[in-house]
């Protein structure tokens, strides 16, 4: 089982930033937290899918998590299905090795999507780069 320590916000004051521990179980990919005595999970196949799902989850009861996972422009191919590592893309261009980052790790972010932003963000840059 793999630990993330992850800032969470509540959406509805931002000015409350807490630190919490989140948990990685690579049997199927389980994903669980607790935040403000509220256990989260999410269980999927692939990694970014099960990142997206608890995510959303989070949003749903207003809170954000303040990682690489929560940025728009994150988009994980195939071959990264069954590990924490995924892209930041750029409109336009193709992504490259050093556009690799890891889902959990800290991004100074205030806007969070969620995963149906992400996929239409996806979409356009897929189609946008091959051109």
């Amino acid at each position: 089982m793999e630990q993330y320590q992850c800032i969470v916000v509540d959406l509805a004051y931002y000015d409350n930033p807490k630190q919490i521990i989140v948990r990685v179980n690579d049997k199927g990919i389980e994903i669980c937290a607790e935040i403000d005595g509220i256990t989260f999970s999410a269980l999927g196949e692939y990694y970014f899918e099960t990142y997206q799902l608890f995510r959303d989850k989070l949003l749903d009861m207003g809170y954000g998590l303040k990682c690489n996972g929560s940025r728009i422009n994150a988009v994980q191919s195939g071959m990264m299905g069954y590990c924490p590592q995924i892209y930041l893309v750029e409109m336009g261009k193709q992504a490259l090795r050093s556009d690799i980052v890891n889902i959990w790790e800290y991004a100074d972010i205030s806007y969070f999507p969620n995963s149906k932003e992400q996929s239409e963000y996806s979409e356009k840059w897929y189609l946008d780069s091959h051109r």
